[in-house]
């Protein structure tokens, strides 16, 4: 039953190619390009209405990057997808490790103790890692308040204050 099927497909291919049969007419209707007095009137009125209205605001079509001033809802939201990969990759790297280090911590820690590293650059490793928690988690809970329509009052003083109280949180966080 294959061999028959697969002889008929290489004759209807044969007949759409040397254009034999129903197939070969559906093509050739379907690749003629005729313009209909109704579409050659539509893109006459395009392209006065493209001749009148190009130079009417004296702009450019999209602004350029350093002459942009980006909304802080825009800032705000590349920080929560920022941080949420950030969390991700934390994610992906700390969990594995975890496992493998299972029962062995307080040796790690001993080693980690032993390397003498400042204890600015401790703090500031455990401020990267606390912050996009605490940003992340508060910036979703604005999300979901936007999402329910609320809080697009004083959206500036509410971003603000939560990558304030992300900061306070993280500091808080690494200090215990």
């Amino acid at each position: 039953m294959s061999i028959a099927l697969l002889s008929l497909s290489r004759q209807l291919l044969a007949r759409a190619l040397g254009r034999q049969g129903p197939l070969a007419i559906t093509q050739q209707i379907a690749t003629s390009s005729t313009v209909t007095p109704q579409v050659a009137d539509y893109r006459a009125k395009a392209a006065q209405w493209v001749a009148t209205n190009e130079n009417c605001y004296k702009r450019p079509v999209s602004p350029h990057l350093l002459i942009y001033k980006i909304p802080f809802q825009m800032w705000s939201s590349g920080f929560h997808r920022i941080t949420g990969l950030m969390l991700n990759g934390m994610l992906y790297t700390a969990g594995p490790l975890a496992f493998l280090a299972t029962g062995h911590s307080a040796e790690i820690l001993d080693y980690i103790y032993a390397m003498d590293i400042p204890s600015w650059f401790i703090l500031s490793v455990k401020l990267f890692m606390a912050w996009p928690i605490s940003y992340h988690a508060f910036n979703g809970i604005r999300h979901l308040a936007w999402d329910m329509g609320k809080g697009f009052e004083n959206y500036r003083k509410i971003s603000a204050a939560i990558f304030l109280l992300s900061f306070i949180t993280a500091f808080g966080i690494i200090l215990l």
